[in-house]
Protein backbone atom coordinates (compact mmCIF):
# COMPACT_ATOMS: atom_id res chain seq x y z
CA UNK A 1 0.00 0.00 0.00
CA UNK A 2 1.11 3.57 -0.70
CA UNK A 3 3.06 4.74 2.38
CA UNK A 4 1.35 8.13 2.47
CA UNK A 5 -2.11 6.56 2.42
CA UNK A 6 -1.10 3.97 5.01
CA UNK A 7 0.16 6.66 7.38
CA UNK A 8 -3.25 8.36 7.21
CA UNK A 9 -4.95 5.20 8.48
CA UNK A 10 -4.69 4.48 12.23
CA UNK A 11 -2.34 1.70 13.25
CA UNK A 12 -4.08 -1.23 14.95
CA UNK A 13 -2.13 -3.54 17.21
CA UNK A 14 -3.44 -7.09 17.25
CA UNK A 15 -2.30 -8.40 20.63
CA UNK A 16 -2.28 -12.20 20.78
CA UNK A 17 -1.73 -13.81 24.18
CA UNK A 18 -0.80 -17.47 24.05
CA UNK A 19 0.64 -20.43 25.94
CA UNK A 20 1.06 -23.95 24.52
CA UNK A 21 -1.56 -23.37 21.84
CA UNK A 22 0.40 -24.35 18.75
CA UNK A 23 -2.49 -26.61 17.76
CA UNK A 24 -4.66 -23.51 17.24
CA UNK A 25 -2.27 -20.58 16.97
CA UNK A 26 -1.48 -20.81 13.27
CA UNK A 27 -5.18 -20.57 12.39
CA UNK A 28 -5.50 -17.59 14.75
CA UNK A 29 -2.58 -15.77 13.13
CA UNK A 30 -3.80 -16.50 9.61
CA UNK A 31 -7.22 -15.07 10.48
CA UNK A 32 -5.46 -11.87 11.58
CA UNK A 33 -3.29 -11.69 8.47
CA UNK A 34 -6.40 -12.15 6.31
CA UNK A 35 -8.03 -8.96 7.58
CA UNK A 36 -8.75 -6.36 4.90
CA UNK A 37 -7.53 -3.55 7.16
CA UNK A 38 -4.14 -2.45 5.76
CA UNK A 39 -2.32 -0.97 8.76
CA UNK A 40 -1.73 -3.57 11.48
CA UNK A 41 1.07 -4.82 13.66
CA UNK A 42 0.81 -8.20 15.37
CA UNK A 43 2.19 -8.49 18.88
CA UNK A 44 2.40 -12.06 20.14
CA UNK A 45 3.14 -12.62 23.82
CA UNK A 46 4.06 -16.23 24.46
CA UNK A 47 4.31 -17.39 28.07
CA UNK A 48 7.28 -19.77 27.69
CA UNK A 49 5.52 -22.45 25.65
CA UNK A 50 7.30 -25.77 25.29
CA UNK A 51 5.26 -27.11 22.36
CA UNK A 52 7.17 -25.48 19.51
CA UNK A 53 5.14 -22.25 19.55
CA UNK A 54 8.14 -19.95 19.80
CA UNK A 55 9.92 -21.58 16.88
CA UNK A 56 6.78 -21.22 14.76
CA UNK A 57 6.48 -17.55 15.73
CA UNK A 58 10.07 -16.92 14.69
CA UNK A 59 9.21 -18.34 11.27
CA UNK A 60 6.27 -15.93 10.95
CA UNK A 61 8.47 -13.02 11.97
CA UNK A 62 10.98 -13.88 9.23
CA UNK A 63 8.27 -14.38 6.63
CA UNK A 64 6.62 -11.02 7.41
CA UNK A 65 9.45 -8.62 8.32
CA UNK A 66 8.26 -5.64 10.32
CA UNK A 67 4.77 -7.09 10.81
CA UNK A 68 5.35 -9.10 13.99
CA UNK A 69 6.63 -8.00 17.39
CA UNK A 70 7.34 -11.09 19.47
CA UNK A 71 7.44 -11.16 23.25
CA UNK A 72 8.87 -14.60 23.98
CA UNK A 73 9.11 -15.34 27.68
CA UNK A 74 11.65 -17.80 29.03
CA UNK A 75 9.71 -18.34 32.27
CA UNK A 76 6.01 -18.98 32.62
CA UNK A 77 4.35 -16.14 34.57
CA UNK A 78 0.65 -16.67 33.92
CA UNK A 79 -1.94 -15.00 31.72
CA UNK A 80 -2.06 -11.62 33.47
CA UNK A 81 1.67 -11.01 33.30
CA UNK A 82 1.78 -12.35 29.76
CA UNK A 83 -1.00 -9.96 28.76
CA UNK A 84 1.01 -7.11 30.24
CA UNK A 85 3.95 -8.01 27.99
CA UNK A 86 1.70 -7.42 25.00
CA UNK A 87 0.07 -4.32 26.50
CA UNK A 88 3.37 -2.55 27.17
CA UNK A 89 4.69 -2.81 23.61
CA UNK A 90 1.43 -2.17 21.73
CA UNK A 91 1.94 1.04 19.77
CA UNK A 92 -1.25 1.23 17.71
CA UNK A 93 -3.98 3.81 18.20
CA UNK A 94 -6.21 0.83 18.88
CA UNK A 95 -5.56 -2.62 20.37
CA UNK A 96 -7.48 -5.72 19.29
CA UNK A 97 -7.10 -8.41 21.96
CA UNK A 98 -6.96 -12.08 20.99
CA UNK A 99 -6.32 -15.40 22.66
CA UNK A 100 -4.06 -17.76 20.75
CA UNK A 101 -7.02 -20.07 20.08
CA UNK A 102 -9.48 -17.38 18.94
CA UNK A 103 -10.33 -16.43 15.36
CA UNK A 104 -11.11 -13.18 13.55
CA UNK A 105 -13.73 -13.20 10.83
CA UNK A 106 -13.41 -11.06 7.67
CA UNK A 107 -13.95 -7.34 8.11
CA UNK A 108 -13.64 -7.33 11.89
CA UNK A 109 -10.90 -4.73 12.25
CA UNK A 110 -12.09 -2.40 9.46
CA UNK A 111 -15.66 -2.31 10.82
CA UNK A 112 -14.54 -1.61 14.37
CA UNK A 113 -12.08 1.10 13.36
CA UNK A 114 -14.74 2.75 11.21
CA UNK A 115 -17.09 2.98 14.18
CA UNK A 116 -14.45 4.25 16.58
CA UNK A 117 -13.07 6.81 14.15
CA UNK A 118 -16.59 8.16 13.68
CA UNK A 119 -17.16 8.36 17.44
CA UNK A 120 -14.25 9.83 19.45
CA UNK A 121 -16.18 9.08 22.67
CA UNK A 122 -16.07 5.34 22.00
CA UNK A 123 -13.21 3.85 24.05
CA UNK A 124 -14.18 0.18 23.59
CA UNK A 125 -15.97 -1.41 20.66
CA UNK A 126 -17.09 -5.05 20.85
CA UNK A 127 -19.13 -7.40 18.68
CA UNK A 128 -20.91 -10.72 18.81
CA UNK A 129 -18.92 -13.97 18.80
CA UNK A 130 -19.68 -17.47 17.63
CA UNK A 131 -18.79 -19.88 20.43
CA UNK A 132 -17.85 -23.16 18.78
CA UNK A 133 -16.73 -26.64 19.79
CA UNK A 134 -13.10 -27.15 18.86
CA UNK A 135 -13.43 -30.86 18.12
CA UNK A 136 -16.56 -30.75 15.97
CA UNK A 137 -16.44 -27.13 14.71
CA UNK A 138 -20.15 -26.91 15.58
CA UNK A 139 -21.71 -23.74 16.94
CA UNK A 140 -22.55 -23.98 20.64
CA UNK A 141 -24.12 -20.53 21.04
CA UNK A 142 -23.56 -16.87 20.30
CA UNK A 143 -21.88 -14.81 23.00
CA UNK A 144 -24.26 -11.87 22.86
CA UNK A 145 -27.51 -13.61 21.96
CA UNK A 146 -29.03 -12.34 25.23
CA UNK A 147 -27.05 -9.29 26.35
CA UNK A 148 -25.97 -6.39 24.14
CA UNK A 149 -25.16 -3.59 26.54
CA UNK A 150 -23.74 -0.18 25.70
CA UNK A 151 -22.92 2.70 28.03
CA UNK A 152 -20.21 4.05 30.29
CA UNK A 153 -18.09 2.61 33.09
CA UNK A 154 -21.11 2.08 35.35
CA UNK A 155 -22.66 -0.23 32.73
CA UNK A 156 -19.56 -2.39 32.54
CA UNK A 157 -19.36 -2.61 36.33
CA UNK A 158 -23.02 -3.43 36.80
CA UNK A 159 -23.37 -6.12 34.16
CA UNK A 160 -19.92 -7.73 34.20
CA UNK A 161 -18.01 -9.14 31.25
CA UNK A 162 -20.74 -9.00 28.63
CA UNK A 163 -18.06 -8.13 26.03
CA UNK A 164 -16.27 -11.29 24.95
CA UNK A 165 -12.51 -10.77 25.36
CA UNK A 166 -11.52 -11.41 21.74
CA UNK A 167 -14.25 -9.10 20.44
CA UNK A 168 -12.76 -5.93 21.93
CA UNK A 169 -11.04 -3.09 20.12
CA UNK A 170 -9.83 -0.54 22.67
CA UNK A 171 -8.56 3.01 22.34
CA UNK A 172 -4.96 2.67 23.54
CA UNK A 173 -4.67 6.08 25.17
CA UNK A 174 -7.62 5.21 27.44
CA UNK A 175 -6.19 1.93 28.72
CA UNK A 176 -4.70 1.69 32.24
CA UNK A 177 -1.07 2.84 32.26
CA UNK A 178 0.03 -0.25 34.19
CA UNK A 179 -2.07 -2.60 32.10
CA UNK A 180 -3.66 -5.61 33.75
CA UNK A 181 -3.79 -5.76 37.55
CA UNK A 182 -1.23 -8.28 38.79
CA UNK A 183 -3.29 -9.09 41.88
CA UNK A 184 -5.73 -10.91 39.57
CA UNK A 185 -3.77 -13.91 38.22
CA UNK A 186 -6.38 -15.17 35.73
CA UNK A 187 -9.44 -12.97 35.16
CA UNK A 188 -7.86 -9.54 35.00
CA UNK A 189 -9.55 -8.47 31.78
CA UNK A 190 -12.84 -7.27 33.33
CA UNK A 191 -10.98 -4.74 35.49
CA UNK A 192 -8.90 -3.72 32.44
CA UNK A 193 -12.06 -2.87 30.48
CA UNK A 194 -13.52 -1.04 33.48
CA UNK A 195 -10.41 1.05 34.04
CA UNK A 196 -10.31 1.87 30.33
CA UNK A 197 -13.81 3.35 30.55
CA UNK A 198 -12.89 4.88 33.90
CA UNK A 199 -10.46 7.04 31.92
CA UNK A 200 -13.39 8.33 29.89
CA UNK A 201 -15.64 7.30 27.05
CA UNK A 202 -18.22 4.67 26.26
CA UNK A 203 -18.49 1.08 25.14
CA UNK A 204 -20.38 0.41 21.90
CA UNK A 205 -21.59 -2.76 20.21
CA UNK A 206 -21.57 -3.96 16.60
CA UNK A 207 -24.42 -6.42 16.14
CA UNK A 208 -22.50 -8.77 13.86
CA UNK A 209 -20.60 -12.00 14.41
CA UNK A 210 -17.04 -10.91 13.65
CA UNK A 211 -15.09 -13.51 15.59
CA UNK A 212 -15.08 -17.11 16.77
CA UNK A 213 -14.40 -18.16 20.36
CA UNK A 214 -13.12 -21.71 20.69
CA UNK A 215 -14.32 -24.01 23.47
CA UNK A 216 -12.04 -26.88 24.46
CA UNK A 217 -10.82 -28.65 27.57
CA UNK A 218 -8.05 -26.12 28.25
CA UNK A 219 -10.20 -22.98 28.35
CA UNK A 220 -9.54 -20.73 31.35
CA UNK A 221 -13.31 -20.24 31.67
CA UNK A 222 -14.26 -23.93 31.45
CA UNK A 223 -16.99 -25.07 33.85
CA UNK A 224 -15.74 -26.64 37.10
CA UNK A 225 -17.53 -28.14 40.11
CA UNK A 226 -15.40 -26.18 42.56
CA UNK A 227 -14.82 -22.44 42.73
CA UNK A 228 -12.30 -21.46 40.06
CA UNK A 229 -9.60 -18.81 40.15
CA UNK A 230 -11.58 -17.05 37.44
CA UNK A 231 -14.57 -16.73 39.78
CA UNK A 232 -12.40 -15.68 42.72
CA UNK A 233 -10.78 -12.98 40.58
CA UNK A 234 -14.18 -11.56 39.69
CA UNK A 235 -15.20 -11.41 43.35
CA UNK A 236 -11.90 -9.76 44.26
CA UNK A 237 -12.35 -7.30 41.39
CA UNK A 238 -15.57 -6.12 43.05
CA UNK A 239 -13.61 -5.41 46.24
CA UNK A 240 -10.99 -3.50 44.26
CA UNK A 241 -13.70 -1.48 42.54
CA UNK A 242 -15.11 -0.32 45.86
CA UNK A 243 -11.82 1.48 46.54
CA UNK A 244 -11.28 2.79 43.00
CA UNK A 245 -14.83 3.82 42.10
CA UNK A 246 -16.58 4.60 45.41
CA UNK A 247 -18.98 6.90 43.55
CA UNK A 248 -20.34 3.82 41.74
CA UNK A 249 -20.93 1.75 44.88
CA UNK A 250 -24.54 0.92 43.96
CA UNK A 251 -23.46 -0.66 40.66
CA UNK A 252 -20.54 -2.47 42.29
CA UNK A 253 -22.71 -4.03 45.01
CA UNK A 254 -25.29 -5.07 42.42
CA UNK A 255 -22.56 -6.87 40.46
CA UNK A 256 -20.96 -8.35 43.58
CA UNK A 257 -24.30 -9.76 44.72
CA UNK A 258 -24.96 -11.41 41.36
CA UNK A 259 -21.48 -12.90 41.18
CA UNK A 260 -22.07 -14.54 44.57
CA UNK A 261 -25.40 -15.92 43.37
CA UNK A 262 -23.64 -17.39 40.32
CA UNK A 263 -21.50 -19.65 42.55
CA UNK A 264 -24.35 -20.67 44.88
CA UNK A 265 -24.12 -24.34 43.82
CA UNK A 266 -20.44 -24.50 44.77
CA UNK A 267 -20.88 -23.29 48.37
CA UNK A 268 -23.51 -23.76 51.08
CA UNK A 269 -26.52 -22.67 49.04
CA UNK A 270 -28.53 -20.90 51.74
CA UNK A 271 -25.53 -19.05 53.18
CA UNK A 272 -24.48 -17.73 49.78
CA UNK A 273 -27.98 -16.44 49.02
CA UNK A 274 -28.18 -14.69 52.39
CA UNK A 275 -24.72 -13.15 51.88
CA UNK A 276 -25.75 -11.97 48.43
CA UNK A 277 -28.92 -10.33 49.75
CA UNK A 278 -27.00 -8.63 52.54
CA UNK A 279 -24.69 -7.10 49.97
CA UNK A 280 -27.53 -6.02 47.69
CA UNK A 281 -31.25 -6.77 47.83
CA UNK A 282 -31.89 -7.99 44.29
CA UNK A 283 -35.08 -9.46 42.86
CA UNK A 284 -33.08 -12.41 41.57
CA UNK A 285 -31.75 -13.17 45.05
CA UNK A 286 -35.18 -12.86 46.65
CA UNK A 287 -36.77 -15.19 44.08
CA UNK A 288 -34.04 -17.82 44.49
CA UNK A 289 -34.26 -17.71 48.27
CA UNK A 290 -38.05 -18.00 48.15
CA UNK A 291 -37.88 -21.01 45.82
CA UNK A 292 -35.25 -22.63 48.06
CA UNK A 293 -37.28 -22.16 51.24
CA UNK A 294 -40.43 -23.39 49.52
CA UNK A 295 -38.63 -26.53 48.32
CA UNK A 296 -37.43 -27.20 51.88
CA UNK A 297 -40.97 -26.85 53.16
CA UNK A 298 -42.23 -29.33 50.58
CA UNK A 299 -39.56 -31.85 51.57
CA UNK A 300 -40.63 -31.64 55.21
CA UNK A 301 -44.28 -32.27 54.44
Amino acid sequence: MNKKIKNSIPLVTIAIVTYNQIKYLRECIESCLSQDYPNIEIVVADDASDDGTQEMLQEYSKKYPGKFLLQLATKNMGITENSNRAHKVSSGKYIAWMGGDDLMLPGKISKQVKLMESDPECSICYHNLEVFDSDTNETIRYFNEKFKYTGDVSTLIRYGSFNGACSNLVRTDKTPIDGFDKSLPVASDWLYWIETLGNGGTIRYIDEVLGRYRRHSNNITRIEKNITQNELDHLFTCQILITRFPNLLKDILYSYSNKLINIRHKLPYFDVLIASLRINLTIRGIVLLTVYLFSLKKLRL
